[in-house]
């Protein structure tokens, strides 16, 4: 006989947000599941007294009554995905007090999860809650697969300097031999590091954090495209808005007049 061990009940609401520097959310509990996905940018959030940061493509669930807050640090915002639910049989604690790296397949079923739920019909009601819960086994299954424990700020991580500099220096051209010269490390174990925890290269990554900011503050109509541009390294608008396009589909003068005023 083949039994479910995971049903989600109910979805009881689902936001993506934008969060600016500076956010605060005071910390809270409540008896229900919560899921945070974050998009772009990083997110602080302290669980049970202990601290932790997400990163682009990086996840939480906060348990019932588990005690928790978020917050955004005084440079960067981020944007991120929460869903609160109610299960009708818990999951397991394996996933309590760890940050999930969204794999491929995760980000995939994120992507799909969001089309969903923009529906309002039962069957696409329905199909929302099947591939949430896929999401969630295969959170599951990833973290059994992986002897990783998830990175407190207080055990001092590799890896968590690296990402706080290229955070911190988004205005240089950072190149993998600077951070290798910088941080002491050779290229294969910056590689190494890089892929084991990210699932990503340095360049990769760097890249992709920069065009998740430049996503962000076109968000917040402050800064024409070519000072975007500036403030992330590149000296060229045309090689920044090809990027861009590259990466989103879409050129950074087409989405920011998709934008609402």
């Amino acid at each position: 006989m083949i039994r479910s061990h995971i049903r989600v009940k109910e979805i009881l609401a689902c936001f993506y947000q934008h969060r600016k520097p500076n956010y605060m959310f005071s910390s809270s509990s409540h008896s229900y599941f919560e899921f945070t996905y974050v998009d772009a940018g990083n997110l602080y959030t302290v669980v049970d007294d202990k601290e932790y940061i997400l990163h682009s493509s990086q996840c939480m669930l906060y348990y019932p009554n588990q005690k928790h807050s978020q917050f955004t640090n005084a440079f960067s915002g981020c944007s991120c995905l929460t869903i609160l639910f109610e299960m009708e049989m818990n999951i397991p604690e394996s996933l309590k007090n760890k940050i999930i790296l969204a794999s491929q397949q995760i980000r995939l079923e994120m992507k799909r999860f969001i089309k969903e739920i923009q529906f309002d019909s039962w069957m696409h009601t329905e199909m929302s809650l099947v591939i949430f819960q896929r999401i969630l086994i295969q959170a599951l299954l990833e973290q059994r697969n992986s002897k990783k424990e998830s990175r407190e700020l207080v055990t001092d991580d590799e890896l968590e300097p690296i990402l706080l500099y290229i955070e911190n220096h988004m205005d240089k051209d950072i190149s993998v031999e600077e951070l290798c010269r910088i941080f002491s490390v050779s290229r294969s174990s910056l590689q190494s590091m890089f892929r084991n925890d990210l699932n990503l290269t340095p360049k990769q990554y760097i890249a992709d954090v920069k065009m998740k900011r430049a996503k962000l503050l076109l968000q917040e109509h402050r800064y024409t495209i070519s000072e975007i541009a500036y403030q992330l390294g590149y000296h060229s608008l045309y090689y920044f808005s090809r990027k861009f396009k590259a990466y989103f589909g879409i050129s950074p003068s087409e989405y920011t007049t998709s934008l609402p005023q």
